[in-house]
């Protein structure tokens, strides 16, 4: 169905967006439900905001930060600024201002694309810093000028991630690292004029680079959805005559708990992938009583290595669907391009351990280099040396750790949670001493620790346990808001004089979670 092959590996992702919207001019490239632009006037559209970045004179590869209002301009503006050789950086437009404004700061933003009456008080910040602002409506009338020459090696986007010390690491993501992915991704989609794909992700998540992508390297239509229409996944597809579907997997938990997943409703859908946390099999099974005419296929992968680099397709056939330690649809095969191998201590493990990858989709290093030092390691004679310094581009013979414990089976890999105390929320990846960080930083808190724990319905809640002066829930509550999206906010907290220890003098986290669980 697609035309995606017939693009040579050396043309970057602006222009086979460019190529394929002169190939199908006519096809609906974006659908807000509001407004449809056919793909001449995306590449129109594209043309006349990369015009006006121009005007701005700013050096080839800076940093322009986006608010991802899922409104038609602000497609054209990402791709406006591939067209000037600039690095887009996402902002969501939920994240409190300050959490905006310091990844602005640690990106080092030159320039910045946001609506005012939506966002006076991040624009208000970033002029105090210096920050160009940039109204995404003042874009130059439609223009298909040629713009500065993107190279590979050329940064695409800066995405940022929680990190362990409660501060966001920024990954770097060149044209490179992303070509490569959509030269594994897009031919599997089998998208192409008239499909319709869902776009369910936030642009600070990576995931909706393959929404958008896929959609515009095939001639298809990228359906943004309207209001709450993600509430109700199958009133979303039917509607809006959805043919490829790509979410976490707590959409379908949401719309199985809620009763909105009926078998029979969602007979359009034909491809339905699913990232970003595990998969569980009885969640599979009511999709496709839903989807009967759907193949499913379970992705994963880290920021780090460009959406995703391992998956797996579930067989047609229930009855040969696997059956799995965990109840988990396993993650599958690494895409050819990459290698891999799992790490056991200071070992290589032919069965068990750490999933560290390299190749063509990883990414070049954190933008702060004081993130690299434990994040990538070397194999020698199966012998594990782990990086401890700080390079800002780290050798492509290292092999990054991404923290994921996964086991060898019948299917490929099997995902078995986090080796470390990351976890993920929602599809988002959180990490606890993020939280913990924030909380401590309230004047009544002296110390907090915070756990995920299984919320009853299929996902995990964050609770949280803290030593200091008692203070009203909903007063933290406000207080974090601050400082952190909604989703990182505990449901529960409770004040302890003290926490429970081991021999070792350690916080003794299962008496902990014990503690937290009668809580709840």
């Amino acid at each position: 169905m697609t035309d995606y092959g017939s693009f040579a590996p050396e043309v970057l992702t602006l222009e086979r967006v460019l190529l394929t919207a002169s190939r199908h001019p006519r096809g609906i490239a974006l659908d807000t439900g509001s407004a449809r632009l056919t793909y001449a006037e995306f590449a129109g559209a594209i043309g006349g905001c990369a015009d006006r970045l121009a005007r701005l004179r700013l050096p080839r590869q800076s940093r322009v930060g986006l608010v991802g209002d899922k409104v038609p301009s602000t497609y054209a503006w990402y791709l406006a600024c591939w067209r000037q050789a600039h690095v887009v950086v996402p902002l969501n437009p939920e994240n409190p201002v300050a959490a905006n404004v310091e990844i602005c700061r640690a990106a080092g933003v030159a320039a910045i694309v946001a609506d005012p009456p939506a966002h006076p008080g991040l624009i208000a910040s970033v002029r105090d810093a210096g920050v160009v602002v940039v109204d995404p409506a003042d874009a130059d009338p439609p223009s298909h000028r040629p713009g500065d020459e993107v190279r590979p090696g050329d940064l695409a986007y800066i995405m940022f991630t929680s990190g362990s010390t409660g501060r966001p690491k920024g990954v770097q993501i060149t044209h490179g690292n992303l070509v490569a992915y959509l030269d594994e991704a897009v031919p599997r989609a089998d998208a192409g004029p008239g499909a319709r794909l869902s776009h369910t992700y936030a642009l600070t998540f990576d995931p909706s680079v393959h929404d958008m992508f896929a959609a515009w390297t095939s001639g298809g239509t990228l359906v943004v959805p309207r209001g709450r229409e993600l509430l109700s996944p199958a009133f979303y597809v039917r509607e809006r005559g959805i043919t490829h579907w790509y979410s976490v997997p707590s959409i379908v938990a949401y719309a199985r708990r809620s009763g909105r997943l009926r078998p029979g409703s969602m007979p359009t859908l034909r491809y339905s992938m699913f990232v970003g946390e595990p998969l569980p099999l009885h969640l599979v099974a009511d999709w496709v009583d839903a989807a009967p005419n759907t193949r499913i296929r379970n992705a994963y992968g880290p920021t780090e290595l460009t959406v995703t680099c391992v998956e797996y397709e579930l067989p047609a056939d229930v009855t040969a669907w696997p059956a799995t330690s965990n109840g988990t649809v396993p993650i599958g095969t690494v895409h050819p391009g990459a290698d891999w191998f799992l790490l056991d201590g200071d070992k290589a493990s032919a069965a068990e351990g750490e999933l560290c990858l390299r190749g063509a989709q990883r990414f070049r290093g954190y933008l702060a280099p004081a993130d690299n030092p434990g994040r990538f390691v070397r194999l020698t004679d199966g012998s594990a040396e782990v990086l401890m310094d700080e390079p800002g581009t780290v050798p492509e013979q290292w092999w990054y750790r991404t923290g994921d414990l996964v086991r060898v089976v019948d299917d490929g890999l099997l995902h078995l949670g986090r080796a470390d105390r990351q976890v993920k929320l929602s599809g988002r990846r959180v990490e606890l001493g993020e939280v913990e960080y924030q909380l401590a930083s309230h004047p009544d808190i002296f110390d907090a620790a915070v756990l995920a724990l299984p919320d009853g319905r299929d996902g995990l809640c964050l609770r949280a346990a803290v030593i200091g002066n008692p203070r009203p829930l909903e007063e933290m509550r406000t207080y974090l808001l601050r400082r952190m999206p909604r989703y990182k906010i505990p449901t529960t907290v409770i004040w302890l004089d003290s926490f429970p220890v081991n021999r070792n003098g350690k916080v003794d986290h299962l008496a902990l979670r014990e503690l937290l669980a009668r809580a709840s």
